[in-house]
């Protein structure tokens, strides 16, 4: 409210109130005229990459009039629209995202989402809920540390929940909350559970009774304290009517009438309701944490709406499920421990039989839209592959992950990609040329979401599976699928690609030109070869008045120069550089150039002039999202200030 944003998790157990103190926290905020956004995440596969944002914004755009949402979103909105349809359909007319690199793309999109929530916040103060991340895609976890280290000066407060005891040190989340530990940019507060007084308190109002001492020291000792099993075991212990004011005396014989555990509980509860009702509940159960009334309808054999209505009814008025009130017809499990609870007591036969049915079912019901729900489906047919066989597991997983990489979704496109080559029996990890077009297009897709997601594997991986893209396409004779392979990335290998690819098209084509300006930095160990690729490359920029592909050359080749010494050389070509940079947008080339310029004059000693670059390095990696710019930019200036005896600057720097 005071515009002091910042982040906070509430963290705990299953059951030990995470959602529920999110949930009175959100009704305290809208008191205060704070607007309050919500994402969930899922345990199932099947959900979209950047899920529990796209629900945040997707909530917040509906509500809002056009133009004022268009002001809000600036000229970041294409990019949004990029992950939440609903953008486009608010403001139409938008024009499409320009084509930039991986990296770039990606932070372009954080950054818009993150300035649209900024500007959003100053209208009215906002608070984004992210419940469960414990179960969130890593894409949707990059975001969020994007977003903390933008919070300070706004008027919005995240919060996210999660279970810490599913947390391994290899955990996504785990990884994520290091991160921003070691910048300091959340609080964490640890959820405890009811003491023995409260639990005695929480019976009296639920019962409207007084519990005895043996019963209270039963459940608190049995539950300690944990909100969701104590709830549960006294909902139980009511429907079985051991909770009544004649039958609520006694002590130690409490102790062999409560369950052992939550799930125990959650077990014993669902036993109450009717055989149709636990049928049905089993087949949402497969669907998900929440579910649709057409979905069950196509799914529940031999049963009417009405009758199935009749049974939902039943659900809801033992608090097994409840009705989500944005959307007619819509449910979701009161805990994901119900879900979890049914999920478990299926066999795995039964269970890979139920993915079957659902996943016909399912591609049936969504019919000419199914590639809408592509995550989804490819989740059940995954699971169904024994039955079912792998076709509509290659087609949805292969459509979900082309859509995540045009997300820029990287970690989630190389997971769906891999997993559709599995099915048609292709290794990520092989060395064979792709058996067919479809494998040849996978593998490219995998290589394009190794080289927007490093962490996964080295560039040479990378290079690996283009490769294996690469010669299917040669040997087929479609030059230009090579050709688009061979000039993808800037990194410093591949150059065995382009240089078969040099060979199948003219040499003073447009093609070879960016062919040549890639081949640059795989070239800076044979020097005159670079420089034949650097003239041939600007000339044919020049030629096509192409000033994104004239910086992109001038940057390599300026960089090989300052690797042989050539400072002159360096500087006359990144100055050039620089000039360009004026009129394209090519953020990491610019903080490439800024890095040599500084080091050129630092050299040189030309400390002031160094100083200028770094300082502008440092903004200019900012906004293109380049934490290892960023790094080397302080790194340098802290050189620079230590050169020039200015160690208070040197010290703050370090």
């Amino acid at each position: 409210l005071s515009g002091k944003g910042r982040m906070i998790t509430l963290v705990g157990e299953p059951g030990i109130g995470k959602t529920r103190t999110s949930q009175e926290l959100a009704t305290y905020a809208t008191l205060r005229n704070a607007q309050v956004l919500w994402g969930r995440c899922y345990e199932e596969q099947g959900v979209p990459p950047y899920w529990p944002w796209v629900q945040a914004i997707r909530s917040y755009v509906r509500e809002r009039d056009p133009q004022e949402l268009s002001v809000e979103m600036g000229a970041g909105a294409s990019d949004i629209a990029e992950i939440v349809s609903d953008v486009r359909e608010r403001l139409p007319g938008l024009p499409d995202s320009s084509s930039l690199d991986a990296e770039e793309a990606r932070f372009r999109l954080f950054d818009s989402i993150t300035a649209f929530l900024k500007s959003a916040s100053q209208r009215q103060p906002i608070v984004l809920i992210l419940d469960d991340l414990h179960w969130s895609d890593k894409s949707s976890l990059s975001l969020l540390q994007f977003v903390a280290r933008e919070l300070a000066g706004t008027r919005l407060l995240v919060v996210g929940t999660y279970r810490d005891m599913e947390l391994s040190r290899q955990h996504p989340l785990a990884e994520s909350l290091a991160e921003l530990t070691r910048e300091r940019l959340f609080q964490r507060i640890l959820l405890r559970g009811l003491d023995r007084k409260d639990v005695g308190r929480f019976i009296e109002v639920a019962t409207g009774i007084g519990p005895p001492e043996g019963l209270v020291t039963a459940v608190y000792t049995q539950t300690e304290g944990n909100p969701l099993f104590v709830t549960e075991i006294v909902r139980l212990l009511v429907q079985e009517g051991d909770l009544t004011a004649d039958r609520s005396t006694g002590g130690d014989s409490w102790t062999v009438r409560i369950p052992e555990g939550v799930r125990e509980v959650i077990g014993r509860r669902l036993n109450r309701l009717s055989e149709r009702c636990n049928e049905t509940l089993t087949v949402a159960s497969i669907l998900g944490r929440e579910f649709r009334f057409d979905q069950l309808k196509s799914l529940v054999e031999d049963i009417s709406e009405d009758r199935l209505l009749d049974v939902l009814d039943e659900a809801l008025g033992a608090r097994v499920i409840e009705e989500m009130p944005s959307v007619v017809g819509q449910y979701q499990f009161t805990h994901a421990l119900m879900q979890e609870t049914l999920v478990e007591e299926i066999s795995l036969t039964r269970r890979v039989r139920l993915h079957s049915r659902i996943a016909t079912a399912l591609e049936e019901l969504y019919g000419s839209g199914s590639e809408a729900h592509a995550a989804e489906l490819a989740h059940h047919f995954t699971q169904a592959e024994a039955v079912l066989g792998p076709d509509k597991l290659i087609k949805y997983s292969s459509i979900s992950g082309f859509r995540a990489l045009s997300d820029y979704a990287f970690e989630e496109a190389f997971d769906y990609l891999e997993r559709a080559l599995a099915g048609k029996g292709v290794s990520s990890g092989g060395t064979e040329i792709a058996p067919d077009e479809e494998s040849a297009a996978l593998l490219f897709g995998l290589g394009q979401a190794l080289s927007g997601n490093t962490d996964r594997i080295g560039e040479s991986a990378s290079i690996d599976i283009f490769s294996r893209a690469f010669h299917y396409y040669v040997n087929a004779g479609d030059i230009d699928k090579a050709v688009e392979i061979a000039g993808f990335g800037h990194g410093n290998l591949g150059y065995e690609l382009i240089s078969v690819a040099l060979e199948l098209v003219p040499q003073d084509s447009y093609e070879a030109g960016r062919l040549f300006a890639r081949s640059v930095m795989p070239l800076r160990n044979e020097y005159e070869k670079a420089q034949h690729a650097i003239e041939q490359a600007i000339a044919i920029a020049r030629r096509e008045d192409d000033v994104d592909l004239e910086m992109k050359t001038l940057v390599s080749a300026a960089c090989i120069d300052f690797s042989y010494r050539k400072y002159e050389e360096s500087l006359e070509r990144n100055h050039r550089a620089l000039e360009l940079s004026k009129v394209v947008n090519q953020l990491v080339e610019e903080s490439h150039l800024r890095y040599d310029l500084m080091h050129v004059n630092y050299g040189l000693g030309n400390l002031d002039e160094a100083a200028s670059h770094a300082e502008a390095m440092v903004e200019v990696s900012k906004r293109s999202g380049q934490r290892r710019w960023q790094a080397s930019a302080l790194e340098i200036s802290e050189n620079i200030s230590s050169a020039k005896g200015d160690w208070i600057t040197s010290r703050e720097l370090t």
